[in-house]
């Protein structure tokens, strides 16, 4: 989809509008945050100063992909993980609060790939589908920043393009039904 949207820009280099669409109204002028939130991105890079200093330029650049598991238990221990979460499972923080702590990892080049999926995508989906076993299971491991999650995305002519995915799961008396080839997972 990224790709269909990247091919209808005249000029790669003015993205305001796609298909004709005006998307000027998406200009996010700078603001200043609220006191509390000031507060949190300066502990936060507190944090981030003594915690990635070790970690090389080239390793930093990659945070996306950076395996730390000890990093992400620090994380939990300080109630960043799941922050967002109902409790008893996380703390309830706000959007803008959680906003200031991701903001804060990406731009110091944290290691975020050990929590990012579990934290991100699995653990909200067990908050609103899982059972309350699973989430007694599974949940406070992902918030303390000890349980991790892949996914696998990818399956043949879609790579990993999830609206061109034609796997599919089907509702049974007895549970689930998944239909569908996988290419591979990591």
């Amino acid at each position: 989809m990224v790709r269909d949207i990247a091919r209808r820009f005249v000029n790669p280099l003015d993205c305001r509008s796609i298909r004709g669409e005006d998307l000027s109204q998406f200009q996010f002028q700078p603001c200043d945050l609220p006191p509390a939130a000031e507060a949190l991105r300066g502990e936060v890079r507190a944090f981030l100063d003594e915690a990635v200093a070790a970690y090389p330029p080239a390793g930093r650049a990659r945070s996306w992909a950076g395996f730390d598991a000890d990093f992400s238990r620090k994380l939990g221990e300080r109630g960043w993980l799941g922050m967002t979460w109902p409790e008893p499972w996380g703390r309830s923080a706000s959007a803008l609060e959680r906003y200031v702590v991701v903001e804060e990892l990406l731009a110091a080049g944290a290691p975020v790939a050990a929590h990012w999926i579990a934290e991100r995508q699995s653990g909200p989906l067990l908050l609103r589908f899982g059972t309350r076993e699973q989430q007694e299971r599974i949940l406070p491991g992902i918030a303390a920043g000890e349980t991790f999650f892949c996914i696998g995305m990818s399956e043949p002519d879609s790579g990993s393009d999830l609206a061109s995915i034609r796997s599919r799961a089907d509702k049974t008396d007895g549970g689930w039904v998944a239909n569908g080839r996988k290419v591979w997972t990591t």
